[in-house]
């Protein structure tokens, strides 16, 4: 018996190692990827269970390390385009690039594609590393790729796998062994929210704009990284930027109030972690010790050296980096969800409510309903950051004049 939905990551595994082909996945109501098994086919074989990292213990030869081993550091990309460009501190665009430059090298991430979804893609050229580049708060497309990873492992290639904790894991479960040539890079993972709700959204600002969107910038630092926009281009080539709460889709990611259920229970959001490297915003940095550097609000990522293969790749990346070691607590003081999810007991009836609305009444109505707005964080959510910044400049102009 495979997970039910409370549980289940939608990581993909069974799907891969099922011989007869019977699991495939569907969109639930709350727009959540979800497995289901055609039983007129299904042998019985038990793989589907075998290989799900949820029903399964995890493989301690592999993934129980011990907490003391954790390094912490604050660092930020030397190159300050790229920091600008990335969505913390631009640690993992170096990394990437330096691990490119080994023989038979290969690095896989998160890319958005054309229909605004997003799937893991291979990366074997530095001109291709913008592609998986800054952040995606949408569910990625990963285990077709996995019969590809061990392939490419068997023949000794170097590979670089980044991703949420749960798509390691699942990684980790469809490998069943440990390969010295892989290594592995997770995100601090706040949880999944609803492609349902991102179309909605996605609606919302064609209606409104008259346009389609064509692309997607989920974390932007036009104000500051610590007062992030999501930036939105559409086909007309304009483009609009959004605050957390002028942005319901956002907004209600941040308050945990649109992910998917199995992100409240996540196994993985607790020490010890299970990549190599984790790796995130610190935005910790300075709450319980001294910072010695400035610069904040260009962005600052924080990493967590896991093991001997973390130190590994960390040393390889140190050139390319500015770095500060700091302490574990300080890391947690910022990140929560590095020792726990997000409680689900608090937010229950309000999460209830919000996809209530958007599946009968879209997004429209979670913004008159759901949203605590003030009237001018109301207009600020349909102007958006830049039109407000016009705004208040006319509103200015016109006083002056009078």
């Amino acid at each position: 018996m495979l997970p039910d939905s409370n549980i289940c990551t939608g990581c993909g595994v069974c799907i891969c190692v099922c011989p007869t082909k019977c699991i495939s996945f569907v969109e639930d109501k709350e727009g959540f990827r979800q497995i289901e098994i055609h039983t007129d086919i299904c042998i019985h074989c038990g793989k589907c269970e075998r290989s799900c990292p949820v029903l399964e213990d995890r493989d301690n030869s592999i993934n129980n390390r011990p907490t003391d081993y954790i390094k912490v550091f604050a660092c930020w990309n030397k190159d300050k385009k790229i920091r600008k460009e990335s969505s913390s501190g631009g640690f993992f665009p170096a990394l990437a690039d330096i691990f490119l430059e080994q023989d038979a090298s290969i690095v896989y991430g998160a890319a958005m594609q054309s229909d605004l979804s997003v799937s893991h893609i291979s990366v074997s050229h530095k001109t291709d590393l913008s592609k998986i580049r800054g952040s995606k708060y949408l569910q990625s497309h990963v285990s077709h790729l996995f019969p590809s990873v061990k392939q490419q492992l068997e023949e000794g290639q170097k590979i670089l796998f980044s991703g949420t904790p749960c798509q390691i894991g699942a990684l980790y479960k469809y490998l069943r062994k440990d390969y010295e040539n892989l290594y592995t890079c997770e995100v601090i993972c706040h949880g999944v929210p609803s492609s349902l709700f991102f179309s909605k959204y996605i609606e919302f600002l064609k209606k409104r704009y008259h346009t389609h969107v064509s692309h997607v910038s989920f974390r932007d630092k036009f104000i500051g990284w610590t007062i992030p926009i999501s930036k939105y281009l559409f086909e007309n080539k304009k483009v609009k930027g959004f605050r957390a709460v002028e942005n319901p889709f956002m907004y209600f990611f941040y308050a945990g109030l649109n992910l998917r259920r199995s992100c409240y229970h996540c196994r993985y959001s607790s020490l010890p972690r299970i990549a190599d490297i984790t790796m995130g915003d610190f935005w910790g940095i300075g709450l319980t010790e001294k910072v010695n550097f400035l610069e904040k609000e260009k962005g600052i990522s924080l990493i967590l050296l896991n093991n001997l293969k973390g130190d590994f790749l960390f040393n390889k990346v140190s050139g390319k980096v500015n770095y500060e070691q700091r302490s574990l607590k300080e890391a947690i003081k910022g990140n929560e969800h590095l020792i726990k999810p997000v409680n689900l007991n608090s937010i229950f009836q309000l999460r209830e409510k919000v996809f209530h609305e958007l599946q009968t009444n879209g997004v429209e109505k979670i913004i008159d309903k759901c949203l605590p707005l003030s009237p001018r964080e109301k207009m600020s959510l349909y102007l958006g950051t830049f039109g407000m910044k016009i705004y208040f400049y006319l509103k200015n102009i016109h006083r002056i004049i009078q």
